[in-house]
């Protein structure tokens, strides 16, 4: 009756030993991927912002009128505007969803946030009808992704 003798399966110090290891995998690669799902929403913000700052400059050109990019960084959000000045400017609806377009970074995305904003002074830029902005300036989102705006063209990228 030798089939009697044969083991097979685990012993319980080869599954504790199995669990340990799991759990010190588990406890290095948990933070790694929060950091990893951060920063790609880092970038699709700036993304974001940055094709919502062109898409304010050609509509500038296209409809002979002012659009405005409104930053209220106390509240984490941003609003696009149209409108020839600050006191009679209008929301503008967004394109896709025909709802007015204010993007709340609280709702639509975890842990980003503005840290800074300036445009020669102030929260908001504006481009006039030929698409040329108010002022160049920058945004700053998680004191590490800075979106610019060049003054003399309004074109809008990611610096390093």
């Amino acid at each position: 009756m030798s089939f009697l003798k044969s083991k097979s399966g685990f012993t319980i110090l080869e599954l504790a030993l199995v669990i340990a290891i799991l759990g010190i995998i588990s406890a290095i690669s948990v933070p790694k991927i929060g950091e990893i799902i951060t920063a790609v929403q880092e970038k699709a913000v700036a993304e974001r912002m940055i094709e919502d700052l062109s898409y304010l400059r050609s509509l500038a050109v296209s409809h002979r009128d002012t659009t405005w990019m409104v930053v209220n960084q106390a509240q984490n959000q941003y609003g696009l505007y149209t409108g020839p000045n600050a006191g009679s400017r209008t929301l503008l609806a967004d394109p896709q969803s025909g709802e007015y377009f204010i993007l709340d970074l609280d709702s639509a995305y975890q842990n980003i946030f503005i840290s800074s904003v300036n445009f020669g002074g102030s929260s908001e830029i504006a481009f006039n009808w030929r698409g040329r902005p108010s002022s160049g300036g920058s945004i700053v989102l998680n004191s590490s992704r800075t979106i610019t705006v060049i003054p003399e063209t309004g074109m809008a990228y990611e610096t390093p």
